[in-house]
């Protein structure tokens, strides 16, 4: 029955995998992908913001509008009805 288990470590060789898990090369093209994946979400969160600032921006510029038409009518209201309104 050794002679069983015996064939099947030469199948399974752990030195190859221990050898990678230890290989700096590894890790280090791990660490490349975090970098790029961190560089990547920081390039996403700067363009979230330029939009949020872009927003804020248009929605200023809809409430001054409307500051805007409610003086106007409320303008229109005091004058009262013109010639052309019965």
């Amino acid at each position: 029955m050794e002679d069983g288990f015996s064939s099947y470590s030469s199948l399974y060789d752990t030195s190859s995998l221990l050898q990678f898990c230890n290989d700096d090369s590894a890790s280090a093209a791990s660490s490349m992908e975090v970098t790029d994946r961190i560089a990547s979400l920081e390039q996403r969160v700067q363009m979230q913001e330029d939009d949020i600032q872009l927003l804020k921006s248009a929605l200023a510029d809809v409430v001054r509008r409307l500051n805007i038409t409610e003086e106007q009518q409320a303008m229109l209201n005091r004058k009262g009805p013109t010639k052309g309104d019965h």
